[in-house]
């Protein structure tokens, strides 16, 4: 009989049993089991951490392609970043790992980012303007606000918007929230765009202003009564509201009267200029949470809303409402902004449109309709009421039109409540999008259009003066080190007491990533009396206004004074600077140079984003421009005390119109007291002359004339410059005859030591044999070849130069787009 698989009665061999284990082997099992569990729980960590690297990771790199994409469209980076965030959101592979990282974040992320990007719209707003007589701006934000709420309350339950789009609360809310304008953005588009000086761009500023501030206040009032979280009936809702405007009320009476008191403790206890206490730090912050939470939430009234009522009744006078300010746009622009982008990205999924969604298109192109017909008509409205062009009403209708974070942040609201579709969520956010990114044509074909143009016969220029007239020269200042220098070539500009001069001493300010908000506007649009509100900034700016205040307080009468402010980004501010020369009719605009001099005597490194803009003024400028070298002119002191040594300055001539404005230059400064001058003039040896004159027979009869003219040229300045500069027998002359330009250069080297400030020209020489073949090997383009040869630091390190451009219009661009209204 065969043995079945299965068959009872086949032996079966029990297993032996398990080896006794001691209590050494236990604890090894013991432990290994732990580390096992340890290990699970870490991996864990390990994989969101990793996750969480890869989006930063992935989101850095993907923001600066299209940073790239988008420069030549002059978008500003909302738009770069909302993109991003639209393109990440909607990939399959990151749609995951957004998946396993965003739910952590989001619960804090949202309420905490808003809460702190509307504490500091509040902080910047000034609520006292609403209760004074409406000036332009305020005419033209509430004729927009009015136009714009009805016609947008009138069209848009037809557009069928969401699932209660009939309801008047409904209605009511997407009103006012279509209604407003997104103020930051549209102060930082006015000053990318170079047209925050011009007139359209502080009307927009300050009508933009006044509406957000509107608006934001009306959301507010909504919002107590009318919360959608709340599903009681009417009578429990004016209870609630009741409630909530009795806590605001104690909130906002505190903050008027007991927060004064604690905010000015703490500002004597940091005073400017010294980093602020930690404990007080620590217990301000608690103490701006606790306001913006607490109470608020106790209620049921919206965080977020009451952070921006906290912050529009905090006091503005004093350092924390600046430093808060300053602070918090840090945070928001280098961690909140971007997270946010990719959170409001990854709710658009264009994956959960419904079929029956698709005229979302369509719908978007009449709501953007519907509000930008709002806009324009409320500003035509406003243009004939104050008399300005219809075509800058228009252009004006689309400024204020500008959606910003807060929009985006109550359409995520709604989302997240259900209150509206992905669908209509997704053209929310289209529309913003779409709102900022029309506005760089708008400025092209209609601002541009209206630019004032310049004079095309006068010349700015030293040559060119009356010498009855003033003097203007425009000082720029990077920072604290230019301040002893420029205060020197001030004094030494000045010539004698008899002559006028006006200086205008103006702070280039670079706005970055890091100091996006450096200043709050005015409500009137005025960015020259802005309030600025990074720490640094207005520390920096205090310094340089003391030093020249105790200069012309010293030793500074009869010099015009003024303080102006360059504020924008390096690719833009010589645009500002431009702009500036021409508005205060500047004969010289004089810079510093890019590097600055090390304690041991030598260049420090370039300063890329300062050499742009020198290249860019010496290209574009309406008037002569100087670039300053200083190696030791700043500590020079006494300098107009009459028992002081007189200082060495040399000017340097070759020829060119270039050399004949330092001339010009340097006669003025030599009628001071101060300044003993030497003019130092290069000619050709005689045997050369020869040798070139039958060179110059083989050229061009046009280019021997123009030569020719130019010798002459430079003939009768100098001439005129030895009448009436030489006769008064302290200034020197020196003529150096040399061959070739290995001559000019062993000459120059021979000056080292003697002088300590070099005055040339930049170039404009005509094919002069003194100087051919320097260019080939010149370094700054922006010095020219003489002044690079003397501010090398093997010629020298104690001579300063200061290389100097005559104005010319041959060529000269018209960009400086300056609207007037």
């Amino acid at each position: 009989m065969m043995n079945m698989p299965g068959n009872y009665n086949q032996s079966v061999v029990p297993p032996p049993p398990p080896p006794l284990l001691n209590q050494r082997e236990i604890r090894e099992a013991m432990y290994n089991q732990t580390t096992v569990d340890q290990d699970c729980h870490y991996a864990t960590g390990s994989t969101f951490a990793a996750a969480t690297l890869f989006i930063c990771l992935f989101l850095f790199f993907i923001t600066k392609f299209f940073n790239m994409l988008l420069v030549p469209f002059q978008q500003p980076r909302l738009i770069t970043e909302l993109t991003v965030g639209l393109v990440v959101g909607n990939l399959g592979f990151m749609s995951q790992l957004l998946e396993m990282v965003i739910p952590q974040l989001v619960s804090s992320f949202a309420e905490m980012g808003m809460s702190c990007y509307l504490l500091v719209l509040g902080l910047e707003m000034d609520l006292a303007v609403l209760a004074k007589k409406p000036n332009r701006e305020a005419i033209v934000a509430y004729t927009g606000i009015i136009s714009t709420f009805l016609i947008t309350s009138t069209v848009t339950p037809f557009i069928k918007l969401g699932k209660d789009a009939n309801t008047i609360g409904f209605i009511v809310s997407l009103s006012i929230t279509l209604t407003g304008t997104s103020s930051p953005v549209l102060t930082r588009l006015v000053t990318d765009l170079r047209i925050s000086r011009s007139d359209i761009g502080r009307l927009v500023i300050g009508a933009g202003l006044h509406t957000d501030m509107v608006t934001m206040l009306l959301v507010s009032m909504s919002l107590v009564f009318h919360p959608y979280k709340s599903k009681k009936n009417d009578q429990m809702k004016l209870k609630e509201g009741l409630h909530v405007v009795f806590v605001l009320a104690l909130i906002i009476v505190f903050l008027s009267t007991v927060l004064p008191i604690f905010v000015n403790w703490l500002n004597q206890r940091n005073p400017v200029g010294k980093p602020m206490k930690g404990s007080d730090l620590v217990l301000f912050v608690a103490t701006m949470m606790i306001l913006c939470t607490t109470g608020p939430t106790m209620v049921g009234y919206s965080p977020t809303m009451a952070s921006f009522l906290i912050g529009l009744a905090f006091p503005r006078k004093g350092r924390l409402s600046k430093m808060m300010i300053s602070k918090i746009n840090q945070i928001m622009n280098y961690v909140m902004f971007p997270l946010f982008f990719i959170w409001i990205g990854a709710l658009a999924s264009f994956r959960d449109l419904r079929p029956d969604e698709k005229f979302i298109w369509l719908k978007l192109l009449s709501l953007y309709a519907i509000v930008t017909i709002g806009k324009v008509l409320g500003a035509l409205l406003a243009a004939m009421l104050l008399g300005f062009p219809f075509h800058v009403a228009v252009a004006i209708g689309f400024f204020l039109n500008v959606k910003g974070h807060f929009h985006m942040y109550v359409a995520a609201y709604a989302l997240g409540e259900d209150l509206v579709t992905t669908g209509t969520y997704i053209m929310m956010i289209l529309l913003a999008m779409l709102t900022i990114a029309i506005i760089p044509l708008v400025v092209k074909v209609m601002v541009e259009g209206a630019s004032r143009k310049r004079s095309p016969y006068r010349q700015m220029t030293l040559q060119h003066l009356d010498p009855s007239t003033e003097l203007r020269i425009l000082l720029g200042i990077h920072g604290p080190q230019n301040i002893p220098s420029m205060i020197n070539i001030m004094e030494f500009s000045r010539g004698n007491k008899a002559t006028r001069i006006g200086v205008y001493v103006t702070d280039m300010i670079e706005i970055n990533d890091c100091n996006s908000t450096i200043f709050v506007p005015e409500v009137d649009g005025s960015l020259e009396n802005a309030t600025m509100a990074d720490e640094s900034v207005v520390s920096l700016r205090e310094q340089i206004t003391n030093a020249i205040l105790s200069y012309v307080e010293e030793s500074g009468k009869g010099i015009n004074v003024q303080r102006l402010l360059a504020i924008s980004t390096f690719a833009n501010m010589h645009q500002d600077l431009c702009n500036l020369a021409e508005a205060v009719q500047a004969s010289l605009l004089i810079l510093p140079f890019h590097r600055n001099q090390r304690p041991d005597g030598r260049m420090d490194g370039v300063k890329h984003g300062f050499r742009y803009v020198n290249r860019k003024v010496l290209r574009q400028a309406p008037c002569s421009v100087g670039v300053l070298v200083d190696r030791g002119l700043g500590r020079i002191q006494k300098r107009s005390a009459p028992t002081a040594a007189y200082i060495e300055v040399a000017v340097v001539f070759i020829g060119g119109k270039d050399d004949r404005e330092a001339l010009y230059y340097a006669s003025r400064i030599a009628q001071h007291p101060g300044i003993n001058l030497t003019a130092v003039r290069f000619l050709e040896e005689t045997d050369t002359s020869k040798s070139s004159t039958r060179k110059h027979r083989r050229k061009l009869r046009s280019v021997i004339k123009m030569e020719e003219e130019e010798r002459k040229l430079d003939d009768e300045c100098f001439t005129e410059f030895y009448e009436k500069s030489m006769s008064r027998g302290r200034i020197g002359y020196l003529e150096k005859h040399v061959i070739d330009a290995k001559g000019t250069v062993s000459t120059l080297k021979s000056f080292e030591g003697h002088y300590a400030l070099f005055i040339v020209g930049r170039g404009g020489r005509v094919n002069s044999i003194l100087t051919a073949g320097m260019s080939d090997w010149e370094e700054c383009p922006d010095l020219g070849p003489i002044g690079e040869i003397l501010a090398d630091s093997d010629f020298s390190l104690t001579a300063s130069v200061l290389v100097v451009q005559q104005h010319c219009l041959d060529g000269l661009e018209n960009e400086f787009t300056v609207m007037s209204i």
